[in-house]
């Protein structure tokens, strides 16, 4: 049963903002409530759907007068689900949702509320793009104010690499720009920093040039050989070109028309590939393909939109998950063992152990740039459990937890988006002592009480 705010006070919050406020009596509460991970079922006090920056000041101060905890939600895709929480004030900014592009100067400008789909199909149709999600319906804030890895990051950066400037409400009800020139203390925050700092109400983003084809798609082998494949492939991360990214992905093949009827719900490995140059690309990822060879392979020119929306089935809104992660210096023989033997113990469905390579762009923007943990990582891992049956959910949960703490050994902190929640420890291994130390006094300026702690939180330095 959520906590009821009724009466006169919910009558000045209504009378106050543009955006519906929904109640637990209201019609569309429960619709209201729901995010992406299907395993979150939480029932806050109040949802305001905020249409503007005004609606969002608002909800925020009735929140801290009347003692809520306050909630905020863009995408809705933290894994943890903190973009929702029993008894609280739901800030949700996705009326606050638009997209323009200037082709002259390359820059789009993007609502808190939209999410990847609503950039990369403006952004495409004038021949321009930017790192984006792994999934389509990523939230832009979320995924911008974590860091932004994706498919075009050894190219064009991560996402913050390409961030102009951001719009931040802040905890005190102000309407701060974020930018080089202005609060350029909060724009270092906000770079890395996750929703510490603030509710990000406006983005502005440098694009470049792409597409619409680009070299993409995934090989696939089968379980044994995939301890030489993570051999090879450390190999070629090693001196991968800029225009290629790839990733390494146990999982079992879906059963669509383009995997063989006799591969189909079989596990192994797959090579995803995104290449923004396809001549290079190719080139590149020649001697791994002909590894094996694969089951098979349909790795080749595609148009960059089909690539962004490639994972999209099988992380659909509503996907029961559970999530743990680690950023991995480098892929020792001892961690290729460790994730081999884990892989054969992951449970049937659509369960994964997800490795994403870095290096390229990301790596040479100095590690002091932005807020960001990680830019000298080579690989980030994820081990992203799936279940349709609640009675599989206690399987798949101690899967995820075993492959983690196998690869604990031989981990550097993880990437804050998709973590599981993180005590302040694994922040601080994250960050590093002296960043994080920077970060809680940044904190302590912006959010002294701690307002925004509905995330990786940083406690304001005392």
């Amino acid at each position: 049963m959520a906590t009821r705010v009724s009466g006169a006070p919910l009558e000045t919050l209504r009378a106050s903002m543009r955006g519906a406020v929904i109640t637990p009596d209201h019609a569309s509460y429960d619709e209201a409530r729901k995010v992406w991970n299907g395993d979150i079922d939480r029932r806050p006090a109040l949802i305001a759907r905020c249409e503007g920056v005004e609606d969002v000041r608002a909800a925020l101060a009735f929140a801290q007068d009347m003692g809520l905890q306050v909630a905020v939600r863009s995408g809705g895709h933290s894994l943890p689900g903190h973009s929702i929480a029993d008894d609280a004030l739901v800030i949700d900014v996705r009326g606050i949702n638009h997209v323009s592009i200037d082709p002259a100067t390359r820059r789009a400008t993007v609502g808190g509320g939209a999410i990847w789909s609503e950039v990369d199909g403006p952004a495409q149709a004038q021949g321009l793009a930017i790192t984006g999600g792994h999934v389509s319906h990523t939230g832009v804030a979320g995924l911008t104010l974590g860091g932004g890895i994706g498919h075009l990051m050894r190219k064009f950066g991560l996402v913050i690499d390409n961030l102009i400037s951001a719009e931040i409400v802040t905890a005190d009800g102000r309407v701060l720009q974020a930018s080089a020139t202005e609060n350029p203390d909060l724009f270092w925050a906000i770079r890395g920093g996750g929703g510490n700092f603030g509710i990000a109400t406006r983005f502005e983003f440098q694009l470049a040039p792409l597409g619409p084809m680009v070299l993409a798609g995934l090989a696939f082998w089968a379980p044994e050989q995939g301890p030489e494949l993570l051999r090879r492939w450390r190999e070629f991360s090693k001196t991968a070109p800029d225009e290629v990214t790839t990733l390494l992905v146990y999982l079992h093949a879906p059963p669509f028309d383009f995997v063989p009827k006799d591969v189909q719900h079989k596990p192994g490995y797959a090579f995803v590939v995104a290449g923004t140059d396809i001549a290079v690309a190719e080139n590149a990822v020649r001697e791994m393909r002909a590894f094996g060879p694969p089951l098979f392979d349909i790795i080749g020119p595609m148009p960059y939109l089909a690539l962004q929306t490639m994972f999209d089935p099988a992380l659909a809104p509503g996907t029961q998950t559970y999530f743990k992660a680690h950023s991995l210096y480098d892929l020792s023989d001892d961690a290729i063992r460790a994730i081999h033997a884990q892989t054969a113990r992951m449970p049937p469905g659509m369960s994964q152990t997800f490795i994403a390579q870095m290096g390229g762009a990301v790596a040479r923007v100095p590690d002091d740039a932005t807020a960001f943990g990680g830019r000298k990582t080579a690989f980030h891992a994820m081990c992203i459990g799936v279940w349709e049956d609640p009675a599989q959910r206690a399987d798949v949960v101690t899967w995820v937890r075993g492959t983690w703490s196998e690869l604990e050994p031989f981990a550097h902190g993880a990437y804050v988006n998709l973590a599981d929640t993180m005590d302040e420890k694994a922040l601080q291994l994250t960050y590093g002592p002296d960043k994080y130390a920077k970060l809680q006094k940044l904190k302590a300026k912006y959010d002294p009480k701690n307002v925004f702690n509905l995330n990786q939180n940083i406690k304001p330095a005392k």
